[in-house]
Parts: structure tokens; C-alpha cells; sequence
């Protein structure tokens, strides 16, 4: 199989069938949520994959089909008769090679484009939201003693949720408030709130607010492509599950189960106090409490640790190899010395 099929296929597994087959699996789900931090990371992975692949494919089209390899072979004091050979597509239907430069290009094209767009829209809307909760908690939040880090809002609806702090995002500056209503105090007692508060910060050490902004940027970016389509949901999922996790090692997992059960439960619906935040509650509120007080399949975490090497691992392995092994053969010719 040349290099450009290799490429190709293994985009195609990692845009397409790898979402598919998550989202079909409810298995493979549950698979995933024994390890949901890593998870999360995983399928961000596999976004970036498939944009490496389309940038790999463009170059291969693009290389071997004009002066330019001529170009790079003079600059990197290399063999460009080899490289064409080493890293040439198949030949392309009548009346398709002339095509070739131009689908190289407009690959090469559509990734810069498309994590510029991403990038600009999620970035302007995640910084306009937050700088208008900021303005409401400063001038409705209060602190209250014993609470370090804390703002309390006045509001009938028990909730709990922390806001990303602008450059913190990036491991500088300071973090972001961790925000609890009145009504979130009033029904809380001391251990469920600790509990609750643990989950929050987990999000914050763990950096979740740039992950989940990276995830919509590319959502945003490019949203014909499948895995950044649904995983911006995906691994907002996944985080959640994570600060559970991190609550659970810290106090008692009672405490967390109880908790969710009294916000999720007291919560009528989604309001608009949370546009930017990330909260112990929300709509998949319940299914999380399920997990917490249902005991794992063991075979999932096997089966399920496969299935996904194969869906994700192995398709950035493959079209990674696709262009370095070329690029090895060449570099052991006495005409091309790459080494």
C-alpha cells in the first residue's frame, strides 16, 4: 500500500469510523470511563491525527508531482529522484494528475484555515462569556468566611460550578472562582460540600477549561469532520467523570454520590448562570451517579483498551510510519545522504 493510501485510510479511521463506532458502543463508552482523563486526551488526539493526515496527504500530493521536490532536494542537500520515488501517490485517473498540485494545496490549506476560524470564534465567545460572568459575580457574589477561593451567588437554584481564569488556562496567572449558590449551601451539609468543591478544583488543577476550549475550537473549525463534530461533547463528558474521580479519592464516595443526587435533582433545567463554567451538575448528572454506584465489568477494560488501540492508536502509528519509512529507504542510498 503506498504512503498517500496509508495516510488516507488511516485519517479516514481516525475522523470517521473511530467517532462512529464510540458513539454506537455504548460498551466501548463505558470502556473509556475507567480511565476518563486519558480518554479525554485520547480523542483530542485523534482530531489532531486526522489533521496530520490531511497534511500528510497534501504534501504527498503535492511533492512528487512538480518542481518542488527538485526545490527541497537542493535545500536539504538530498537526492530528489529518490525522495519522488519514495514518497510518489499512484498514478491518478486520466485526466486527475494535473489536479494533483491543486488538491495538494488545497489540503494543505484547509487545516491553517480551518484551526485559524476554530480558534478565532471559540476563543472570542469563551472570552466574551467569561467577562460578562466575571462583571455579574462582581457585583452579586459575595465570599463568605471558611470558603477560601469561593464566590457565593444569591439564587433560588442549587449550584455548583468554577469559571476558567484567562491565562491560568495555560498553567499562568491565577484561577478562576469556584461558584456556589445560596440554595447549593442551604441543602449541602459540610462533608457533600467538600466533596462538591474537590470535583470543582479538580477541573481547575486539571487544566479541563483548555481542553474543552481546544475541543471547540476544532469543533468550530471544522465541523465536516466527524471526531472534532462530537468530540467537543465526548470529552466534555469525560472531565466531568474525571473530577468525580478526583472527588471520590479525596472523600468518601457516598459524600460525591450524595451530592450530585441533591444538585442534580434540585436542578429544573439548564439556566444561564454557567455559559463558560464547569459544574458538578448538569444533564448527565444521573448517569454519572449510576457509574459511581454500579460496580465495573472487568472484561470491559481489556476488551475495550484493545478495541481503542485499534481504532486510535494504530491509524496514528500507521500514517506517521507511512512517511518516516520512506523517508528511512532513501536515507541509506550513497546518492541520498539524509544521515
Amino acid at each position: 500500500m503506498s504512503p498517500l493510501a496509508v495516510v488516507l485510510v488511516s485519517g479516514g479511521v481516525l475522523g470517521v469510523a473511530a467517532p462512529v463506532a464510540l458513539g454506537r458502543m455504548r460498551w466501548l463508552e463505558r470502556a473509556l470511563e475507567r480511565a476518563p482523563q486519558p480518554a479525554a486526551w485520547l480523542l483530542l488526539t485523534a482530531t489532531v491525527g486526522t489533521l496530520v493526515a490531511l497534511l500528510l496527504a497534501g504534501l504527498l500530493l503535492l511533492v512528487p508531482s512538480g518542481g518542488l521536490a527538485l526545490d527541497l532536494a537542493a535545500l536539504l542537500r538530498t537526492c530528489s529522484m529518490a525522495l519522488r520515488r519514495a514518497l510518489d501517490a499512484p498514478t491518478a485517473p486520466a485526466g486527475v494528475g494535473p489536479l494533483r498540485p491543486l488538491l495538494g494545496l488545497a489540503l494543505l490549506a484547509t487545516v491553517p484555515g480551518g484551526l485559524l476560524v476554530g480558534a478565532v470564534v471559540a476563543g472570542a465567545r469563551a472570552w466574551r462569556a467569561g467577562r460578562d460572568h466575571h462583571e455579574l459575580l462582581l457585583v452579586a457574589g459575595h465570599t463568605l468566611p471558611g470558603l477560601p477561593g469561593v464566590t457565593v451567588l444569591d439564587h433560588a437554584v442549587p449550584l455548583a460550578y468554577c469559571l476558567p481564569g484567562g491565562l491560568w488556562l495555560w498553567g499562568r496567572g491565577r484561577p478562576g472562582p469556584v461558584v456556589v449558590t445560596s440554595a447549593a449551601l442551604e441543602r449541602l451539609d459540610a462533608t457533600e460540600l467538600a466533596a462538591v468543591l474537590a470535583h470543582e478544583r479538580a477541573h481547575q488543577t486539571r487544566r479541563h477549561h483548555a481542553l474543552l476550549l481546544v475541543a471547540e475550537a476544532l469543533r468550530r473549525g471544522f465541523p465536516w469532520l466527524p471526531a472534532a463534530r462530537t468530540g467537543r461533547a465526548a470529552i466534555a463528558r469525560l472531565v466531568e467523570l474525571a473530577a468525580d474521580d478526583a472527588a471520590v479519592a479525596h472523600h468518601g464516595r457516598a459524600d460525591v454520590v450524595t451530592a450530585l443526587a441533591k444538585l442534580a435533582l434540585a436542578t429544573p433545567g439548564p439556566i444561564s448562570l454557567r455559559p463558560v463554567g464547569l459544574a458538578a451538575s448538569g444533564p448527565n448528572a444521573v448517569e454519572r451517579i449510576g457509574r459511581l454506584t454500579a460496580p465495573p465489568a472487568r472484561w470491559t477494560r481489556w476488551i475495550g483498551a484493545l478495541l481503542v488501540a485499534v481504532l486510535l492508536v494504530v491509524p496514528l502509528a500507521a500514517e506517521l510510519g507511512a512517511v518516516a519509512a520512506p523517508l528511512l529507504s532513501v536515507a541509506g542510498t550513497p546518492i541520498c545522504p539524509l544521515t
